[in-house]
């Protein structure tokens, strides 16, 4: 779904493309503007196309009870990356774009843009584990709940926001394309047997781990910008002026995220399984 939002152009939820095409006038914006978008389509076909070629892979070795059990840890700490994310995908890419050719400006807003995330992470952290050890469901299977949690951190890593303001979206694809092209080798590799249901999680969060440790890395030294601390009143506003887009896609993210965590709660994840099943391939062919 494409629409426009201001003076964006707002994509499946995730993604801003900049400027709108009204406000185009030369030829140089005219191909970075086709780059981006190329750039993005190419992404979001790699996000369907590689989960279809492991999860049958998956379904076979560990059984459909696992791949269940896995799908719901997913799910579950979903909502902890909607909470990291906070709307920054939104707000901070704005802001980004708005203010692309102030160096100082960019700087401030990407060190405390992270600064307000690594501090989301830690309070997730800590929700995460009072509910792991707070309830048997959870309990039984910690080991599982703590590995996938590391999707979050490499959320948290890996600045889409800053690469979006910037209109550098290649960044995005190329390093997810990577992230899950050694995924998806990694599975076929090192999942042999029902037991090793816990490396899903462990190289799924290693390598959105290492992508946003190698974004991080781009950005100081391709864009020469580093994290540095402006003050609790910058940090406050920003996360004030986010708050807005994280209320206002919540409540969508919570409902396209809860189908399988809700359906693990009261059911037996041999169901859960075949609904993740199910629901890959439709959003699969909901692609095509």
């Amino acid at each position: 779904m494409i629409k426009k939002v201001k003076d964006f152009l707002y994509i499946n939820e995730e993604f801003f493309v900049f400027p709108i095409i009204e406000k185009i006038k030369t030829k140089a914006e005219y191909r970075r503007l086709f780059s981006n978008f190329m750039s993005l389509s190419v992404l979001q076909a790699a996000n369907y196309i590689f989960p279809l070629i492991t999860f049958p892979y998956l379904v076979r070795v560990l059984g459909v009870e696992k791949f269940g059990l896995i799908s719901f840890a997913q799910a579950f700490i979903q909502y902890f990356i909607i909470i990291t994310d906070y709307g920054f995908n939104l707000s901070a890419t704005r802001e980004i774009s708005i203010h692309r050719d102030n160096k100082e400006k960019v700087n401030e807003i990407f060190s405390s843009v992270m600064i307000i995330k690594v501090g989301l992470f830690i309070l997730s952290f800590i929700i995460m584990s009072g509910i792991v050890f707070g309830f048997e469901k959870f309990r039984r299977e910690w080991l599982l709940y703590y590995l996938t949690f590391g999707m979050v951190l490499g959320q948290v890593l890996f600045p889409v926001w800053f690469f979006q303001g910037m209109e550098q979206m290649k960044w995005i694809t190329y390093l997810n394309i990577i992230a899950k092209g050694i995924f998806t080798i990694a599975v076929f590799v090192f999942v042999k047997n029902p037991s090793h249901y816990v490396y899903v999680p462990i190289l799924n969060s290693m390598g959105l781990a290492i992508s946003g440790v190698v974004a991080i890395y781009i950005i100081y030294k391709n864009f020469n910008y580093n994290i540095r601390f402006y003050g609790i009143s910058v940090i406050k506003k920003i996360f004030k002026d986010s708050t807005q887009f994280f209320l206002s896609r919540v409540s969508v993210s919570v409902y396209t995220s809860s189908n399988a965590f809700v359906l693990g709660i009261f059911a037996n994840n041999v169901m859960v399984g075949y609904y993740s099943m199910a629901e890959k391939l439709y959003q699969a062919l909901q692609y095509v």
